[in-house]
């Protein structure tokens, strides 16, 4: 599925997850996204997505204030995007390694076919 599609689609459903959020509600969806920041960190966002895992931890660090305010619904929408930041964050990290990982092949196989021809 294209991310777009599902950024999208996330984007979608937001404003009806929130009604009246409460505190409960807005801690775990701040847990959630703390652990979607943790999971593109181990992916390699810091190296291969950082424009996307800065905008998480801001969206994490903007949930953390909205929460000290009590303002619960605030919290867990900043929370929800924060989350759907850090698996965009993810799925590039991925993405990027997965490419280098496809072009290292490519390469060995270019350099083996270069060797057999060169000696055969």
């Amino acid at each position: 599925m294209n991310v777009k599609a599902v950024l999208l689609s996330a984007a979608l459903a937001l404003p009806g997850i929130a009604g009246a959020a409460s505190r409960h509600d807005a801690e775990l969806a701040m847990t959630a996204a703390q652990s979607a920041i943790d999971a593109a960190e181990r992916a390699g966002a810091a190296q291969y997505a950082m424009p996307d895992l800065t905008t998480a931890r801001g969206g994490m660090a903007s949930a953390v204030g909205l929460a000290d305010r009590r303002d619960w619904t605030g919290a867990m929408l900043a929370s929800e995007k924060t989350g759907v930041d850090a698996n965009l964050a993810e799925a590039r990290s991925r993405q990027a390694r997965a490419e280098a990982a496809t072009q290292e092949v490519e390469d060995a196989v270019r350099t083996l076919r270069a060797e057999l021809g060169a000696g055969g």
